[in-house]
């Protein structure tokens, strides 16, 4: 995977269509890729970051054999 971030201002955005795009992704094993422009790219860092807030990670407890 490969993601670049990088403005192309003739670039359409592969969600919205708007055009001018901030983020490329490739993937080589299916070859797809991804263009997002700003606000596309905001609303994906948004549900990352509430998807991240509902991780819990806790400590293991310890155990008897």
């Amino acid at each position: 995977m490969f993601i670049h971030f990088d403005r192309d201002r003739s670039e359409k955005c592969d969600n919205c269509g708007a055009l001018g795009t901030i983020m490329h992704l490739s993937v080589d094993r299916c070859e797809a890729m991804l263009n997002l422009c700003v606000t596309c790219f905001g609303a994906m860092a948004r549900v990352f970051q509430n998807a991240t807030a509902k991780l819990r990670i806790e400590p293991l407890e310890y155990r008897e054999p």
